[in-house]
């Protein structure tokens, strides 16, 4: 067969590229390992080898101490024991001893152990990723002519290693040039499985400050009491219910699905959904860092923690705790040129938790009680009452006042001793606690009310909230509105149809008619 013009170009061009394939194979085979001779290069990245080498080699429970050194100051931890017991499936219980370390110099700043003991473990078998030079004469070019950093590990057998830590490797800043103390070999190691090394002793402070949130509910935030420096009156917040007990309780008060509720500056019941971080943000309360080891005068006073903005009062769990937010933490963006400003922004807080040693930097997102309104998180239904724990509802209105009694254990509605349709007295019950308020008002007024609605409780409610009444009232704000006034204080506004409708449906009900709550 005769070949084509294109077919032999084709052919051509595959027995070059094999002859090319062929060519670079060979090269490749025969070139050296280590690429020259790195000791005379300028390129400080090189390797010798790319094969992981252990240079402590030791298991981390055999470390009895480690000294750290660098620009932050000097530390030590020494190994401590203590004895663990643990339970299995079957509740058997074992113990065992278990080793620790701690150091004098967080003075007395709760450590996290998870954190000492990775770094711990991390320099007993500390493993380099390659050799950058042996015999090197230049200590200098990576940072270990005075080194930024150094590590002394002692372990249980009288040995010890001194590591030397230098610059981070500019092609690759995961990495750090190590050495050992009388060695000019140089190594190339995980920059962030030594990182410890170049932090303070700061850095091994424990950040989780209070317990977390158990999930049977057993220690759910009995209050939390807030002063500010913005806000004119404190702020206080309490447990009302386990919404999942009282709904299983036959004889239930349940009232709402909420389980908080404010008392201070105003009642009423915090929304279920904007107001969780307020009332859960201090369950397992992690700060950012410890800023300072101790509350000294001076310290205090840096950090704005003299004369606190905040001052925030809880307890959950049997325990009250007590936390200051001082100063913001602010960062500055790069610029600063009039094309392109600089900006700053509230990343955090300076903080302390009385009772626990120094001082913390706690995140914005995790501090809401800084910056919340009470406006931002309340409850738009000012109160809403079980029916069948209250003992009887007045309403008054332009026309005179209706009393209702309730019959809670036979479940019968009353007026003037006349029984009420039951499903109809129900349609009003469900207004008389739907006064959502649409609009956040506190102003005062002293304008008599157009309309009050006055809840006379049962005993056992009483026990529970300690109210024996509670009383609505709808005062007119001149326009289309009528403020919501809840036991003397203004909270809300709500349209003018909730009042018109009020009055409709109590005639309705009294006269036999059908009671229409949709409003």
């Amino acid at each position: 067969m005769k070949l084509t013009k294109s077919v032999k170009s084709v052919i051509i061009a595959a027995g070059v590229l094999l002859v090319l394939g062929v060519v670079m194979m060979v090269l490749m085979l025969t070139a050296p390992k280590n690429g020259g001779d790195s000791s005379s290069s300028d390129d400080i990245t090189s390797a010798v080898v790319d094969e992981t080498v252990n240079i402590t080699g030791q298991q981390t429970d055999n470390v009895l101490s480690l000294a750290v050194s660098n620009e932050n100051g000097n530390y030590t931890f020494e190994r401590q024991k203590r004895v663990v017991s643990s339970t299995d499936s079957e509740g058997k219980v074992s113990s065992k001893d278990e080793y620790y370390w701690t150091s004098v110099d967080l003075k007395g700043v709760p450590q996290s152990d998870t954190t000492v003991r990775n770094f711990v473990n991390n320099l007993a078998a500390l493993p380099a990723k390659s050799v950058v030079e042996e015999n090197a004469d230049d200590l200098a070019k990576y940072g270990l002519e005075s080194p930024a950093a150094s590590a002394e590990v002692s372990f249980e057998d009288g040995s010890r290693i001194k590591l030397n830590f230098g610059i981070q490797n500019p092609a690759n800043t995961s990495t750090a040039y190590c050495c050992t103390e009388g060695s000019n070999t140089v190594y190339l190691v995980n920059y962030y499985s030594v990182s410890g090394a170049y932090s303070s002793v700061n850095r091994y402070a424990n950040l989780v400050l209070t317990d977390g949130y158990n999930n049977d509910g057993s220690n759910e935030l009995d209050y939390l009491k807030i002063w500010r420096k913005d806000i004119d009156e404190d702020v206080e917040i309490r447990f009302m219910f386990d919404v999942a007990e009282e709904a299983e309780n036959e004889d239930s008060i349940l009232t709402t699905f909420n389980t908080h509720r404010f008392v201070k500056p105003i009642t009423a019941e915090i929304d279920i959904t904007t107001g969780k971080s307020v009332c859960n943000a201090m369950y397992s309360m992690t700060m950012d860092a410890c800023e300072y080891l101790e509350q000294t005068e001076e310290n205090m006073k840096a950090c704005g923690l003299d004369d606190p903005f905040l001052k925030m009062t809880f307890k959950y769990g049997g325990n009250i705790r007590t936390l200051l937010l001082g100063n913001e933490i602010v960062s500055e963006t790069e610029g600063g040129t009039e094309s392109s400003p600089s900006l700053t922004t509230v990343s955090g807080y300076y903080a302390v938790l009385e009772g626990t040693p120094g001082i913390y930097s706690l995140a914005k997102d995790n501090a809401p009680w800084y910056t919340f309104d009470v406006s931002t998180i309340i409850s738009r239904q000012p109160i809403s009452p079980y029916i069948y724990t209250v003992d009887n509802v007045t309403v008054t209105l332009p026309d005179g006042e209706f009393k209702f009694d309730i019959d809670g254990e036979n479940k019968r509605f009353f007026h003037n001793g006349s029984e009420l349709d039951g499903d109809e007295f129900k349609k009003l019950y469900q207004q008389l606690i739907s006064s959502i308020g649409e609009e956040m008002y506190t102003e005062q007024t002293d304008t008599a009310p157009a309309a009050s609605v006055k809840f006379r409780y049962k005993s056992e409610y009483f026990d529970t909230y300690g109210t024996e009444e509670d009383v609505v009232e709808f005062i007119s704000d001149g326009g289309r509105k009528y403020i919501i006034n809840l036991n003397g204080r203004t909270i809300f506004k709500v349209r003018e149809v909730y009042v018109t409708r009020l009055i409709e449906n109590v005639d309705a009900l009294i006269n036999g008619g059908t009671v229409n709550y949709d409003w």
